[in-house]
């Protein structure tokens, strides 16, 4: 451990080890402080994400070892991050970085001719607003919602729509409407929460929902102002988050399983092989995956999404089930009037349900401190 870092807080767990966060300019490490050796250990938090692990320390005789399950250490977490955020200048920095979190995953997309509209780039169709400026005169257009607008949310948009003139087609008039506050406060889970658990995560060192961010963090830390970074590396981090939005009203209806076989248990469930398509590395993971479909008589139907090579993200294959009306719909949220496509939304579904599982992963270290904000 550097002696020139700093201990900001410390939580005693037995006689066998403490828990302390550390830090020196730089996102925090969760320190394991071993008693019985006098030895210490740091470690990015993103390894505490997942819950499941085990934390096994050597004991004070020769080859004996001391095991902890993380889940049973929560409280010690949470009492340390808190400290941190308390005594540091946490807070009044993730209040500034989400701000900037939200104009860069707000950004619209332009759309200058109307043949793009049904036919648009992964990249726009990546977005949560169009910039639709095809029709009218020069510089004059809507901005476009490339999202479904909850019940609750109908009322966020005037009845005459987000009016584009002399060209103010950015994210600073965008907000200067006041779409994005009143969203926020219809849904805050869709888009207060989810934002602030992503900046709180950034700055902390978690992971960018499975990819390892812990040098894009440590940078933001560099900063004096984090919300003055330009060029924002969020890692495919903004993608998976759009997913989520997108497609938030069907994550409870979305089952997502493992399985070491997915072929074989969807089978004896009844359902019943349809067709398959290939997804390339990117698409779905850091690996080339093979997803088959399959229905039910009873309308459900299920995506077993076997990767073509090992893969640290997961274990065996993925299994997504859902009533078939809901892909359905996903094909049309994704679509904006044009052709739907499998790849996209597939891969859009998986983004969301993994960006989702992440975050609720993240929360109980970080909630403490976020309804602070």
């Amino acid at each position: 451990m550097d002696d020139k870092g700093e201990i900001l807080s410390s939580s005693e767990v037995d006689e066998n080890i403490d828990l302390q966060i550390w830090t020196k300019g730089m996102s925090p490490r969760l320190v394991i402080c071993n008693k019985n050796q006098n030895s210490r250990k740091l470690i990015r938090l993103n390894w505490l994400e997942n819950r499941e692990r085990k934390l096994s320390v050597k004991g004070k005789k020769r080859g004996e070892s001391v095991e902890y399950n993380l889940a049973d250490l929560l409280p010690h977490f949470q009492r340390i991050l808190s400290e941190y955020a308390v005594y540091t200048s946490f807070k009044p920095r993730l209040w500034k970085f989400a701000m900037t979190l939200e104009k860069t995953l707000h950004t619209p997309a332009i759309v200058t001719d109307k043949g793009e509209l049904s036919l648009l780039s992964e990249e726009k169709r990546s977005s949560l607003w169009l910039a639709d400026l095809t029709e009218g005169k020069k510089g004059e257009g809507n901005f476009r919602p490339f999202f479904p607008l909850s019940d609750k949310e109908k009322d966020a948009l005037p009845e005459g729509g987000l009016l584009i003139t002399e060209n103010r087609r950015g994210v600073e008039d965008l907000f200067k409407t006041g779409v994005v506050r009143r969203l926020a406060t219809r849904e805050p889970a869709r888009w207060y929460r989810s934002v602030r658990v992503m900046g709180a995560a950034m700055l902390l060192g978690f992971s960018f929902c499975q990819e390892d961010g812990g040098d894009v963090s440590d940078d933001l830390w560099r900063e004096d102002d984090p919300s003055r970074s330009a060029g924002l590396n969020l890692m495919g981090l903004g993608r998976k988050f759009v997913a989520y939005v997108r497609h938030f009203a069907a994550l409870d209806a979305i089952e997502m399983r493992i399985s070491l076989d997915s072929d074989k248990d969807l089978q004896d469930q009844g359902y019943a092989r349809k067709r398959r398509i290939e997804f390339p590395a990117g698409l779905l993971g850091d690996v080339d995956y093979s997803v088959t479909f399959f229905d039910r008589e009873d309308g459900v139907m299920a995506l077993g999404c076997k990767p073509k090579a090992a893969t640290s993200r997961h274990k065996g294959e993925m299994l997504y089930l859902f009533p078939t009306p809901v892909y359905d719909q996903a094909l049309t949220n994704d679509c904006l009037g044009g052709a739907p496509d499998d790849y996209f939304t597939v891969s859009q579904i998986t983004a969301a349900k993994t960006f989702d599982a992440w975050a609720d992963s993240i929360i109980p270290y970080v909630s403490s401190f976020l309804e602070t904000l």
